[in-house]
């Protein structure tokens, strides 16, 4: 009877031996096995292979290497052996640390912004959850992300941070929390679509990807319905966009993903010949000599009072040379009301449809703007 359950106990023992070198011989054969198609978004990458998912995000100031390479692994199973190297993360997430209010705001959007422990730039955050969390106690405020409070980081002990990584920046006292960095580069992306599509990104590591593929399915018809609105108008207005900043002002470039979207609503940006996808830092001297008969101007503005052509002009008196302002075709927003910012990274749709009626109004006769509105007397 003794040798009968030693027999039994050998021959369980190489049935499992069996089964686990079975399953490890699968990853480790690294198979494929579901194609993801980024279709807009050059900055990531998406290869879902057998047991866990590989994001990769490109480094935007040198293409030739890679940021970051993520290696994601359903939390709730076993770590496959063999995995490729990579910062390993399991998902969906629990806990996470946001550094910008974009974070935060397409976390909701996916409906994972419960698991966001602590925020930077809390004064920038228009999202109610955010403010009454940190008022309950429930969310930390860290303060400002280049004077972090990495010991109330530390405390925390987030799964995560979310990052905005700027080229030859470095994150100082935040990586001091030994936290993996989920790098979002999505403001370098020059299509605005493509912008968007980072939604998809964030769902990876939430476990929400069937409803940001909806929600960014919805955003590309919206958008494009719009584009195809206005594709065949026969005059577009010249405009340019916002107001100095100390000795520069800062105009988008011309393959820019601002410089598209006015591109795509309709205007005929004046600066659109340029090459760059960033920013143009000129001298106001330069912007009145290219954009002073522009037909509109666009400007965004933070401040507690509504901006007036005498406010404009009382904070520098050379705006009034402009011939938008002698037109009055100045259309502003101010972000400090308005959520802007929060929405340009997720629905560029909304925004385009603002600027399409700022342009074309005519062909929006019942649309009410949601971002922009003429600049009063």
């Amino acid at each position: 009877m003794r040798i009968n359950k030693i027999l039994f106990t050998l021959l369980f023992l190489s049935l499992m031996l069996g089964a686990c070198k079975k399953q490890s011989s699968t990853v480790i054969d690294n198979k494929q096995i579901a194609d993801y198609d980024v279709k807009y978004a050059k900055g990531f990458t998406v290869n879902k292979m057998q047991g866990y998912t590989i994001v990769e995000v490109r480094n935007p100031w040198d293409t030739t290497l890679l940021l970051q390479k993520y290696i994601l692994v359903d939390r709730d199973k076993e770590i496959p052996a063999n995995l490729p190297q990579g910062t390993l993360i399991k998902i969906p997430v629990q806990s996470a640390i946001t550094s910008s209010t974009i974070h935060c705001s397409t976390l909701k959007e996916i409906g994972a912004l419960d698991i966001v422990r602590g925020v930077c730039e809390l004064q920038y955050i228009k999202l109610d959850e955010i403010q009454n969390g940190v008022k309950n106690g429930a969310i930390k405020d860290l303060g400002l992300v280049n004077k972090v409070d990495i010991e109330t980081i530390i405390m925390l002990e987030p799964e995560v941070i979310f990052t905005s990584p700027i080229s030859g920046q470095s994150y100082g006292n935040i990586e001091k929390a030994k936290a993996p960095l989920i790098e979002t580069i999505d403001y370098t992306e020059p299509d605005p679509l493509g912008r968007a599509e980072w939604i998809r990104f964030y769902s990876l590591f939430t476990g929400t990807e069937s409803l940001a593929d909806s929600l960014f399915d919805i955003t590309v018809k919206n958008y494009n319905e719009v584009k195809a609105i206005v594709a065949n108008v026969t005059t577009r207005p010249t405009v340019f966009t916002d107001m100095k900043y100390q000795s520069n002002w800062n105009q988008p470039g011309g393959k820019s993903y601002m410089a598209n979207m006015l591109a795509d609503a309709g205007a005929d940006y004046v600066w659109k010949d340029d090459s760059s996808t960033g920013f143009l830092p000129l001298s106001f001297e330069a912007v009145l000599d290219k954009a002073g008969e522009a037909d509109l101007w666009l400007i965004k503005y933070f401040a507690p009072e509504t901006m007036t052509y005498e406010s404009l002009k009382n904070e520098f008196k050379s705006y009034s040379y402009f011939n938008a302002f002698k037109t009055r075709n100045v259309f502003a927003c101010n972000t400090q009301f308005s959520p802007y910012y929060e929405d340009l990274p997720i629905h560029p749709d909304w925004i385009l449809k603002d600027m399409a009626y700022v342009f074309h109004p005519d062909l929006f006769p019942d649309y009410q703007p949601k971002y922009y509105s003429k600049v009063r007397e």
